[in-house]
């Protein structure tokens, strides 16, 4: 088995472009609202989602890299009692 080890974040971790891809999906579907005729209160629900969206995507990823806590690798010991438990 191999042991899976995961790294803290650190300041090495760039912000990626990607996680503004919600904002000119906005755009796309506002423009297309208007196109079709939409009245103002669509549009406006819209704007706000995907602002939200924009924002949610820009921010969370760098939340839940600071929140995240590193696993240990199991001990030998811990394989050991893990594989007599079940049986």
């Amino acid at each position: 088995m191999a042991n899976v080890t995961s790294r803290p974040a650190t300041q090495d971790d760039r912000f990626r472009a990607v996680q503004l891809l919600p904002a000119p999906a906005t755009v796309l579907a506002l423009a297309v609202g208007a196109a079709h005729g939409l009245d103002a209160v669509p549009l406006a629900v819209v704007a706000a989602v995907g602002a939200v969206a924009t924002v949610a995507s820009a921010l969370l990823p760098g939340q839940l890299a600071r929140t995240a806590r590193a696993m240990p690798a199991p001990t030998e010991s811990h394989r050991y009692r893990e594989g007599r438990d079940r049986h």
